[in-house]
């Protein structure tokens, strides 16, 4: 079972939204994709409702405004950015207190290169809306 639902690309943390629920078929959304199991298979998924947390306002803009050359420092990651995305976020080093520079943007626009601690990482658009930052301000 377990490798069925591997196959299926779910996994722990994963939001899901029920479809329909038959006798012979469970479907729901999780991640961006449909998914129809086995009602025998959906019975070794356990599921905790979704609680609407009300987001703190945050100082600061999101990183996808940044431009090439620009930089800034990370002052927050948006509650909206959750389990395994938000995760990852912080395992490449998004965390307060980190400078951010954009260097390089793709030739459509989207993803935009960033600069953190020594690294070139990629994030698309809608992931750096996540992230806030403060601009640094140039001194002269």
């Amino acid at each position: 079972v377990y490798a069925q639902l591997v196959a299926e690309g779910l996994f722990p943390g994963m939001e899901l939204r029920l479809i329909e629920c038959e006798p012979h078929r469970i479907r729901f959304w999780a991640g961006e994709d449909e998914h129809v199991l086995a009602p025998v298979v959906a019975a070794n998924i356990f599921v905790l409702p979704v609680q609407e947390v009300e987001e703190l306002p945050i100082v600061g803009e999101p990183l996808s405004t940044l431009t090439p050359g620009e930089r800034g420092k990370v002052v927050a990651i948006s509650q909206a950015s959750r389990g395994i995305e938000r995760r990852r976020l912080m395992d490449l080093g998004l965390l307060p207190g980190t400078e951010v520079q954009a260097d390089f943007q793709s030739p459509s626009g989207d993803p935009m290169a960033y600069r953190i601690r020594g690294a070139i990482i990629a994030l698309r658009e809608e992931q750096a809306a996540h992230i806030y930052i403060e601009k640094e301000t140039e001194s002269v």
